[in-house]
């Protein structure tokens, strides 16, 4: 059984030149239009060590510009893509262009870390955009302390070039071995980071729910009481995203009642 490895980001960050890197061709595609961007994506099989995987290619999660998916529908694109995988899921890939690090990494991180899949299937970080620099790997030193301030801990980073840039005269390109060398990483990277045995979702809890122990006594002529004693709440996923998403409450009830409907 081939395990299932799913790219998230931002549109531009990455990923359908990370997915084509892997696939050695181009099978990452979207269309865009005046009205938004119709996401389109084709899963492809590798084989790692003798290890199966098919990767999967996501919207980007975006604001909403014009011609690109809504924030909101990529998310339930990508949740929905998820529920539809009958073998699970091993791995999540975030991939980021750097050397900007934006505030709403950590929030798509939270979302699908600790609301979607409760930190049950390791998230690796990619970071593309690293072909000027003299080592690439240096840029994670250099930056690693953001990402801990904000709660992400990847289980396994790569950091790489996700283009072969310009075509020489002779017929190689001017970063093929950089380009190589990024190849090699991200397969290690999943080689090294993915779950044996894959994790499938679960029913998630939406809303808040209180406990309370119950207690009923018989009194005089067999009439009954009942008592409740609070014992906790159990928090529901839409207090999670505006805690740690940065969501308010509208934004979290209304992308909630997306997902429920999927």
């Amino acid at each position: 059984m081939p395990h299932n490895v799913l790219l998230f980001g931002e549109t531009g960050s990455g990923k359908s030149s990370v997915v084509n890197m892997l696939a050695g061709r181009e099978v990452a595609r979207t269309s865009s239009g005046a009205a938004g961007c119709t996401f389109r994506s084709e899963p492809f099989g590798i084989n790692i060590g003798g290890t199966n995987f098919v990767v999967h290619d996501t919207a980007g999660l975006d604001e909403g510009d014009q011609g690109r998916v809504p924030k909101s529908t990529a998310i339930v694109q990508l949740y929905s893509l998820m529920k539809r995988l009958d073998d699970g899921v091993s791995l999540l890939i975030f991939v980021m262009k750097a050397p900007r690090i934006k505030d709403s990494y950590a929030k798509n991180w939270a979302l699908f870390n600790d609301v979607i899949c409760r930190s049950k299937v390791p998230i690796s970080i990619v970071v593309t955009g690293l072909e000027q620099e003299d080592d690439m790997d240096s840029w994670w030193n250099s930056n690693q302390d953001h990402f801990r301030r904000n709660g992400m801990y990847p289980v396994a980073r790569a950091c790489i070039t996700a283009i072969k840039g310009k075509l020489r005269r002779s017929g190689t390109y001017v970063l093929q071995e950089e380009y190589d060398e990024s190849r090699d990483k991200v397969q290690k990277l999943i080689k090294s980071s993915y779950l044996e045995h894959p994790w499938k979702m679960e029913l998630i809890q939406w809303y808040s729910e209180v406990i309370y122990a119950t207690t009923v006594t018989t009194g005089w002529c067999g009439r009954t009481s009942e008592k409740k004693d609070y014992v906790r709440t159990i928090e529901g996923a839409v207090d999670t995203m505006k805690s740690k998403c940065g969501m308010s409450e509208e934004e979290a009830n209304k992308l909630a009642g997306m997902l429920e409907k999927v």
